[in-house]
């Protein structure tokens, strides 16, 4: 089921059927406690377990079937949707044209969706901050038949990226799972350089490899890709990232220009949390606790208020 389908499902579930459910066992207790009036017959029981049966009935009856034919309808509209999505992200996959129009489209959406969240990110700067949720998800990549890292070793910063949104932003950030990837690597896509050389290498066989790679792993949901809003960020998991020098370079985001982060399998456990950071827009800090430390925080971790209401306006975070 695709993701905005699931959640319409759980809406159903959560805002609809459960109420009703919970009404139904009031109902029921209130029918076992009454009373029988004699002068009545007892038909006040009678009407009292009458009114339950016969709402349980409708509530099964609409419930059900509403839940199905909104299902089948979403799921084809999405369908539909991810086609499209998936054949424009494969023609963005193009080396150079197809990377040049990818990170002018990437920042216009960027841009666009800003603008329309302008009223949340003052009112996030004010303190209220209702719950959001943004969605990323980790892409492996197989070299020589072996794969570059395993989940074991990559689960730790998932926790701590999860943790970290959530108790800073009010972010449920929701992980999509793991996905090994059988898409042949360029050398410069497993040796990422950060900086202005990565931007160009994305424009690149580096930047097709990774375009490809998350069309293969994350059929569904496409449209969201090309349309920014919510659109889930991938973290690909490669041997080195650089520069090694003059500090160690264990993770990069090239920030609004793509949707995908690289991290080194062996980085810090912040390593995912801080270059999702990057991804929304949030530049280094100089706070030693400070989440987006340029060497990752000693403690904490910390965010400003500044930060919190530019990683809520993002893109990739949002309501639905």
């Amino acid at each position: 089921m695709g993701r905005s389908c699931r959640e319409i499902h759980e809406w159903i579930e959560e805002e609809v059927e459960k109420p009703i459910e919970e009404w139904e066992e009031r109902q029921e207790q209130r029918c076992r406690e009454e009373k029988c009036k004699w002068w009545m017959l007892c038909l006040n029981k009678l009407i009292c377990w009458f009114v339950t049966i016969l709402v349980k009935v409708v509530r099964w009856v609409t419930v059900t079937v509403g839940k199905w034919v909104v299902r089948v309808v979403c799921e084809t509209v999405n369908f539909v949707l991810d086609v499209a999505g998936w054949i424009i992200n494969l023609v963005l996959a193009i080396p150079i044209i197809g990377g040049i129009i990818r990170a002018i489209w990437n920042w216009l959406i960027e841009i666009v969706w800003r603008i329309v969240g302008v009223l949340d990110f003052v009112a996030s700067l004010a303190g209220l901050r209702p719950r959001k949720k943004m969605y990323f998800g980790v892409i492996i990549p197989v070299v020589n038949g072996t794969p570059v890292a395993t989940p074991a070793q990559i689960q730790p910063q998932v926790d701590y990226a999860i943790r970290a949104y959530d108790t800073l932003c009010n972010i449920d950030l929701r992980f999509t799972g793991y996905c090994t990837s059988r898409v042949p690597a360029p050398r410069a896509a497993l040796n990422v350089q950060c900086g202005a050389g990565g931007f160009f290498n994305d424009l690149w066989l580096a930047g097709s490899y990774f375009q490809l790679a998350i069309n293969m792993c994350r059929f569904k949901s496409n449209w969201r890709r090309v349309l920014g809003y919510g659109g889930e960020i991938f973290a690909f998991v490669i041997p080195d990232v650089l520069p090694n020098s003059p500090s160690n370079t264990v993770g990069c985001s090239m920030a609004g220009t793509q949707d995908y982060i690289v991290i080194e399998p062996t980085s810090g456990q912040d390593t995912i949390a801080h270059e999702i950071g990057h991804a929304c827009l949030l530049g280094h800090n100089g706070g030693a606790t400070n989440l987006m430390f340029s060497s990752g925080p000693s403690g904490g971790p910390t965010l400003t208020n500044w930060q919190i209401s530019v990683v809520r306006s993002s893109r990739h975070c949002t309501y639905l």
